[in-house]
């Protein structure tokens, strides 16, 4: 093995030295002439030539050019195009120095990623914002908000208003791998699901993987979304500051010197006197947030970075004498990048992240606390080495520790009636190791293939129950027990995973990509709601428990029209799913020492057709995304007893079959636009009663088919006007005011129906989080 790693690195020290003969390397970066900051998807062509590429996220671009003269032009959607002639002898560094464009009173919404990158990229099925999109858009109480923004675009979804978590092409809510800096995020949402927990004033830009997820990130089934962090501003210290109906904002960044820069935001939520507005039910609940981010970026040299993220949030909600939820995170990353030679860069990072739940009652002689939580240890390396213009490889490893936190229940005073319980805790490790090959094999084709494979180990200390053969699991059925010592493996799993991805460019205009991916997931979120409650909780993959696995296979076309100004796609996509887990009927979760016993195996099947109009450029912009979804789950146990709807297939509690969502921009001049959103979506699933019985004389409603029926449709119209008092780029002092009116019409849009018996009448009742228009006032100001 060590000849192997010897000869790997004499291969790739020899492909580092290699030179056409006849030609040269040209690398460099391409850079903001103002901030100083990279410029990502930023395109580099070679006049009257096939030569060309863009840069990556860190501005970075390599081209492989004649010796002999060329002119070579630069440009970035936003900024002013750059053209420079080169007659280089040898390999050169060139940085180039974009400056941004402005156009006086109209804001300017620079991507991160080229314009016609849905065509010419291999990237399929992603979805990117920035901050100044995401501000577009009219949302519940009048703050941009990243998640609500995605649930806009094709294939993301979720089971209802206010619902926490987000759901994507038929996953649940737990598959979804959310990086922030590299820190995994492991609850995704302020006052029960209403706000995103990352403050978009602090974020540079988001992209969501839904299929063709790099093989560099793995974990989890469904989707990847990466959060990057702004950098500082090298320059001067700036401050933004903001408020609303809800919470309010500061931001403030700047230099600490001339090689490190900082960036530090925070918001504070004070919702309380919008509840009091509520009913009677309602109006005695109390809700508060906070959340935090940090970010310090250090210089090491002319090609080498240093920076540290932190990441800090609270939530505590308490409904009238009843409980009070809260639950807090805390997350930090270090990550060092080095650009090694024109070829050959690395980075390494150590990621920690920790989330914790907990729940007090406080009615008399009642009073309990409960606990539980997860922690992310990680450290993770990542390799890129760019031979020539037509390959890029990327090679990676990393180690994550595990600990968690089922659940801790203690009394608050001696006078409680409560019984203290205790789940003992679980730790794992997953080990990781990646490839992935991007190869431009011609002008009209791409392709990307990578190898992941993942292993996980549980640990001791902990007790694995045995349980009889022939018979359902069940705390009585269990016939001994066995106790594993510290660090002792108990039960562990692996498997590779691979990606492939291909593009075929027809022309400039159009393309045609197709993408397959496996992944797999060593954690559970146990919940038997239909959204994420605060008291769900994360358990490990074990003997009784594998991991869940998904093999997803897509297909798409994309077609621009008059210079990118219109993008039009379609895709296609079917995933299989192996090893979900279903709550048995009527099982208790929390605090359950034997959770085996109140779980069974299920498997998944999503399919679904994605529809996308768009128009980019002039005074009007917009979209209309359309998305055909069905997702369905059927449970896989042999017994009669355990099985799930007689074990037919059954759709999700989120399989909502069709979707549409309209957003619409009007720029109106000096700093005034306007924006409107209607989105519609079939109702989820629900369990209506289809009989009724009695026991000892006492009458029930009998339920015995799962999600049988469904609510009523939703649908939605949301309306802002924006105003914008800067009135040239040299205006450092000006004010972003936002009006906006949330449901325009007023509709009751139901969250879930339940029934209830009253005088021997079974009754349904329909509940809504909003049924009348939320009007919604904020204001930014930048200073």
């Amino acid at each position: 093995m060590k000849h192997h790693f010897t000869a790997f690195f004499l291969i790739a020290s020899l492909l580092c030295i290699y030179e056409v003969k006849g030609q040269i390397r040209l690398f460099g970066q391409i850079i903001n002439k103002t901030t100083q900051k990279p410029i990502s998807g930023a395109s580099i062509q070679m006049l009257n030539s096939n030569v060309g590429t863009t840069s990556d996220s860190s501005g970075n671009y390599t081209l492989t050019v004649p010796s002999t003269g060329f002119n070579l032009r630069a440009t970035a959607v936003g900024y002013y195009p750059k053209m420079r002639y080169f007659e280089p002898k040898k390999d050169t560094r060139y940085v180039f120095e974009l400056a941004e464009e402005f156009k006086q009173l109209d804001e300017v919404t620079v991507k991160t990623n080229r314009e016609d990158a849905n065509v010419s990229s291999i990237e399929m099925s992603t979805l990117k914002l920035d901050t100044k999109s995401l501000r577009r858009i009219p949302v519940v109480f009048g703050e941009a908000d990243i998640i609500k923004a995605l649930l806009l675009q094709p294939g993301v979804s979720t089971v209802g208003e206010g619902a926490a978590g987000f759901n994507v092409r038929g996953g649940r809510t737990d598959q979804n791998l959310v990086l922030l800096d590299e820190m995994p995020l492991f609850s995704t949402s302020h006052l029960l699901g209403f706000f995103t927990n990352v403050n978009p004033d602090v974020v540079q830009d988001v992209t969501l993987y839904k299929a063709g997820i790099p093989a560099q990130y793995g974990g989890r089934l469904s989707s990847m979304m990466n959060i990057n962090l702004k950098n500082g501003n090298p320059n001067k210290i700036n401050y933004q500051a903001g408020a609303g109906n809800v919470s309010a904002r500061l931001v403030a960044e700047g230099p600490l010197g001339k090689k490190l820069t900082f960036i530090l935001g925070g918001r504070i939520a004070y919702p309380n006197w919008m509840i009091k507005k509520f009913p009677d039910n309602i109006r005695n609940s109390r809700a508060f947030f906070y959340d935090l981010n940090a970010k310090l970026r250090y210089q090491i040299g002319k090609n080498q970075q240093l920076t540290l993220s932190t990441y800090l949030n609270h939530d505590d909600f308490k409904f009238p004498d009843d409980t009070v939820y809260s639950w807090n995170a805390k997350a930090a990353s270090l990550q060092w990048n080095a650009q090694l030679n024109d070829r050959l860069s690395l980075s390494a990072a150590a990621v920690y992240s920790d989330y914790a739940f907990q729940m007090e009652g406080v009615k008399e002689f009642y009073r309990f606390r409960f606990q539980s939580g997860i922690t992310h240890k990680e450290l993770k390396t990542n390799l890129i080495f760019a031979p020539s213009e037509a390959h890029r490889l990327d090679a990676g490893a990393s180690m994550i520790r595990y600990d968690v936190a089922p659940g801790d229940r203690t009394r608050v005073d001696d006078e409680s009636n409560i019984n203290p319980k205790a789940i003992a805790n679980e730790q794992a490790y997953e080990y990781s190791a990646y490839v992935s090959e991007e190869w431009n094999a011609a002008r009209w084709i791409t392709v990307q293939a990578g190898l992941r494979y993942a292993a996980f180990a549980l640990v001791g200390p902990k007790t694995v129950y045995n349980y009889e053969a022939g018979v359902p699991r069940a705390p009585e059925t269990a016939t001994e027990s066995t106790k594993y010592s510290f660090g002792q493996k108990i039960q562990s799993y692996g498997g590779f995973e691979p990606r492939v991805s291909l593009r075929i460019g027809l022309s400039k205009m159009h393309s045609i990509k197709l993408s397959y991916n496996r992944t797999r997931q060593y954690l559970h979120l146990i919940t038997n709601t239909t959204a994420i409650s605060p008291a769900d909780f994360w358990k490990l993959s074990d003997n009784y428990l594998p991991p869940q696995v998904a093999d997803q296979y897509a297909a798409g076309y994309y077609l621009n029209l008059k210079d990118n100004v219109y993008e039009f796609s379609v895709e296609g996509y079917y995933k299989n799913i192996s090893s979900l887990l279903e709550a048995k009927n009527g099982a208790i979760l929390l605090l359950n020492p034997q959770l085996e016993t109140a779980l069974i195996t299920a498997r998944g099947l999503a399919y679904g057709v994605e529809l996308s109009a768009k128009k980019n450029k002039g005074q009007f912009t917009g979209q209309v995304n359309y998305t055909y979804a069905r997702t369905f789950i059927q449970s896989l146990s042999t017994f009669a007893l355990e099985q799930i709807n007689q074990g037919n297939w059954f759709p999700a509690n989120y399989d909502k079959p069709h979707i549409l969502n309209v957003a619409a921009n009007l720029t109106l001049g000096r700093g005034w636009s306007m924006s409107s959103n209607f989105t519609y979506n079939t109702g989820r699933p629900a369990i209506y009663p289809d009989g009724n019985y009695s026991v000892a004389g006492y009458p029930l409603i009998n339920y015995s088919r799962r999600n049988a029926d469904r609510i009523p449709d939703y649908h939605r119209l949301d309306w802002a006007i924006t105003k914008n008092t800067r009135q040239n780029k040299e205006q450092l002092r000006y004010s972003t005011w936002v009006f906006s009116l949330y449901n325009v019409y007023g509709r009751e849009n139901p969250y879930s129906v339940y029934f209830a018996r009253f005088n021997r009448i079974t009754r349904a009742y329909q509940l809504a989080v909003f049924g009348s228009i939320v009007p919604a006032l904020s204001w930014n100001y930048n200073f």
